[in-house]
């Protein structure tokens, strides 16, 4: 025993500077000499910012984020934080993410399906690797047993759904029929209540596509029954209902609940991630996401926008591809074309859905979960055949030869049934679309990972096909994958694509590396030019929309929390700016702030929010009045214009008030003093103070005319088209007029019960252009006749509020039941000029 020798060679502190680890790194077989230029600035950027809380690194699909994440997890276990974990989406991500620490020589843990791989993290000396639902399940070990410093999540850009998965309780008549049957028949009262029996009925069943959707106070009158119900089928002993349930047990009332399909589904209208401690607590979190063109779907995940946002330059995961529509083909891309592919090349076909999937079973069949891993490891190693992936856009990588064509089908969609109410019914596409870009971009990245790495991408089924055909969509894809959408339909339309002979020319002449492919690829890639118009659209309503989303978020955890006083504060600060920007999503947050006003047990408050609801989001979104209680004063029956004004003028004194018709006035003053989307704006805020179910189609669903009033009592409809960026005198030319005959045909199709008033041109006087050729049904006002109408409307406002609180009950009946605010003689007030003439 020789103690001289103890003691004099004190081991070296290990390296914090992720670049500096990554150096130190053994050479192992396998590994690379140098880190890219992107990840190498991402690193250096993150190191100067590691202490801040919240750090967002960007980077290309395909461009080594994984990497990346890895040199942060072991630069900050060497920093001496205690349980930092890598988060990934899936079980096969987390391996591929393993074999990769292993690849590069870090050490590491890995825990799933309740295992770790070894000690590491258990003693200290290394991160785990895991997944979002091994950390935000309600009953997860991780996050009692080794709370985390610091984390790395993953695939942040597509992490709402997986948080979404974790706070979402599903029943449906499947696999859980006893159950379902009484929880269905909890319910049925309510919806006869709501005089939507017939919808329930058909929401109970497997083949028929309706939806049902649980009006807030539905929910709250039954939370307990309901509660004794779930608990009574033993839930909390159920392998899968138990970790969701965990969450929900002691919050049904900060729930929404749908049933659609034979299945009942309770999740929060927005995910509650402030109110988790994972968010609370001081918790480094670092997010790895793809390049962002909204910060929107980040905000929904995780209920805040990051303090530090790396988005380093760079060309790394900018890899080549080809994107062919199949609606163009005879016959698609379906199965019949793949069968006939797959003879000389290996196709992944993605599909959102296992209905879908059944479909494409005579190319390849589904794998099951348990064999998933195992049957995507022999498809990377096979030389030729077809894999379908259903619901899956992330954490599968078939790079280079392992793949090098896709038949994507339909749009990827999430799992939320919630979700799907608020895409198929309520028609909420603006907040679709940009989960739907995400997704797609992430899609597009499985087997087109690097700068080097090519691919074929062939769109099957209209949905997606005409997605990507929408320009307004396009503008939220990175600007790459916009420019490889417009490289493919000049391409198709140059060359007549239109068999599936020719398609397989084209695929096998880009595969093959065909010079004038290449040459024409790369000059187009760096001349194309992206639609600004829709691109400055996209960027003018973003800061509304994160703000919207950061008032979700505030409202989530406030209610998750039992506080409806400081939830309803939230959402009322952004709704009425949102709906002037989108106006479902203003329609949805005006629903949860009713909720949130009848649980302080402000029944009038309730009514009124419950009324904005419904006219902005239609006829699918269906909510009783609140009953009132004894000691409520009697409200007399009020037309939707007498509801509206009441809805305002229940604050008529103090700061409340002022603070309201100030807003208001602002909205209004729009319509003559701003740009035409401003304008919009101001006319559908006009129309719904004036009672009507008043929308923004081409904004809100990029089709339709710009403005939209509907007046259900009556069933009539009136359009507006805002060109008041005109010149004066304006020409009126045929693109003008031909946008009106299709906005009169959407009008017929979209509300076939409604007669159509008219759509009315709303610009400087003018006429049409010679070669116009417009309809009886198209007129044209100047903006000084709605502001004159907006200016009647305000002085009204004023007026009324002057009376005592019943006197103006009763006069604002009177006055709302009055001609001069029917519809039909609100459009001969604005003095329109027939454009036929």
């Amino acid at each position: 025993m020789d103690f001289s020798k103890l003691g004099s060679a004190k081991k070296s502190q290990a390296p914090i500077d992720p670049i500096r680890i990554f150096e130190t790194l053994p050479s192992l077989s396998g590994t690379f000499n140098d880190l890219w230029r992107g990840q190498d600035k991402a690193l250096t950027e993150w190191h100067t910012a590691r202490a801040r809380q919240d750090v967002l690194v960007s980077l290309n699909t395909g461009a080594g984020k994984t990497i990346v994440g890895l040199l942060i997890a072991q630069s900050l276990i060497n920093e001496g934080l205690q349980n930092v974990l890598y988060v990934c989406s899936t079980i096969d991500l987390v391996r591929q993410t393993s074999e990769e620490a292993d690849r590069i020589g870090i050490d590491h843990s890995v825990r799933v399906r309740r295992e770790f791989s070894n000690d590491l993290f258990e003693t200290g000396k290394a991160f785990c690797i895991t997944t979002y639902a091994a950390l935000f399940n309600g009953h997860s070990a991780l996050r009692n047993r080794f709370f985390p410093k610091a984390i790395i999540l993953d695939d942040a850009h597509v992490a709402e759904s997986l948080l979404r998965d974790a706070f979402t309780l599903r029943v449906d008549l499947y696999d859980h029929e006893e159950l379902f049957k009484e929880i269905a028949a909890l319910f049925k009262p309510h919806f006869q209540e709501l005089r939507i029996a017939g919808r329930f009925r058909d929401a109970l069943d497997l083949s028929r596509h309706s939806t049902a959707f649980v009006a807030p106070h539905g929910l709250y009158e039954r939370s307990e029954r309901l509660l004794e119900i779930l608990l009574r089928h033993g839930i909390k002993d159920h392998n899968d209902l138990t970790y969701p349930f965990a969450w929900l047990e002691d919050r049904i009332n900060a729930c929404a609940a749908v049933f659609t399909r034979g299945a009942f589904e309770l999740t929060p209208p927005f995910l509650p991630s402030l109110a988790l401690d994972i968010f609370q607590q001081k918790v480094r979190r670092v997010y790895l996401s793809a390049t962002l063109q909204s910060q929107t779907d980040f905000i929904r995940a995780f209920g805040r926008k990051p303090d530090v946002t790396i988005t380093p330059s760079n060309d790394a995961g900018n890899g080549e591809r080809l994107i062919v529509c199949g609606r163009k083909v005879k016959g698609g891309f379906g199965p019949d074309f793949a069968e006939k592919l797959v003879e000389s090349q290996k196709v992944v076909i993605a599909v959102p859905d296992y209905e879908r999937a059944k479909s494409w079973a005579k190319v390849a069949e589904p794998p099951g979960r348990e064999n998933f891993s195992e049957q995507l490891a022999a498809f990377r190693k096979a030389d030729d055949g077809a894999f379908t992936l259903v619901s899956r856009v992330d954490g599968i990588d078939l790079p280079h030869d392992t793949c090098r064509v896709m038949i994507m089908e339909g749009l990827p969609s999430g799992t939320s049934l919630l979700e799907r109410y608020q895409w198929e019914f309520l028609r909420m596409n603006n907040v679709h679309a940009v989960r739907v870009a995400n997704r797609l971009a992430q899609l597009f990245g499985r087997i087109n990972r690097g700068r080097n790495d090519y691919g074929a991408f062939l769109v099957q089924g209209d949905d997606l096909d005409k997605w990507l055909g929408n320009d307004r969509n396009l503008a939220l894809l990175p600007p790459l994958l916009q420019k490889q959408v417009l490289i493919g339909r000049e391409v198709q339309e140059a060359f007549g694509i239109d068999s599936d002979k020719q398609a397989i020319a084209l695929i096998e002449l880009v595969l093959g590396r065909d010079i004038g492919w290449l040459d024409y690829y790369q000059r187009e890639v760096k001349l194309a030019e992206l639609d600004e118009d829709q691109l400055a659209r996209h960027n003018a309503a973003e800061p509304y929309m994160v703000a919207a989303a950061l008032s979700e978020a505030k409202y989530a955890a406030a209610m998750w929390h039992d506080d409806p006083t400081n939830a309803r504060r939230e959402l009322e600060k952004t709704v009425d700016t949102t709906a002037q920007h989108d106006t479902p999503l203003g329609g949805w947050h005006a629903l949860w702030l009713g909720a949130a006003f009848e649980r302080e047990g402000d029944k009038d408050a309730a009514r009124g929010a419950y009324g904005l609801a419904m006219r902005r989001l239609g006829n699918h979104m269906t909510l009783p009045r609140p009953t009132p209680m004894a000691g409520d004063k009697t409200i007399p029956e009020m037309n939707a214009f007498g509801r509206s004004l009441h809805g305002l003028l229940r604050f008529s004194h103090g700061n409340k008030f002022e603070a309201e018709v100030e807003k208001l006035a602002c909205a209004l003053a729009l319509i003559d003093d701003g740009d035409p989307r401003q304008a919009e704006a101001g006319v559908r805020v006009l129309g719904e103070l004036l009672g009507f179910t008043a929308t923004r189609p081409d904004n809100d669903g990029h089709t339709g005319p710009d403005v939209l009033w509907c007046d259900d009592a009556k069933q009539r409809q009136l359009g507006f088209e805002l060109k008041t960026d005109k010149n004066d005198p304006a020409t009126y030319f045929k693109k003008d007029v031909s946008q009106g005959h299709d906005h009169l045909e959407w009008m017929a199709q979209t509300y076939p019960d409604h007669t159509i008033l008219g759509l009315v041109f709303v610009g400087p006087a003018g006429k049409a252009h010679a070669q116009a050729n417009p309809s009886a049904n198209m007129s044209l006002c100047a903006p000084s006749t709605l502001a004159a109408l907006r200016d009647e409307l305000l002085a009204l406002i004023e007026d009324l509020r002057k009376r005592a609180p019943m006197e103006r009950q009763i006069a604002i009946t009177q006055e709302t039941e009055k001609d001069r605010w029917d519809i039909e003689v609100l459009l001969a007030r604005l003095d329109p000029k027939p454009m036929s003439k």
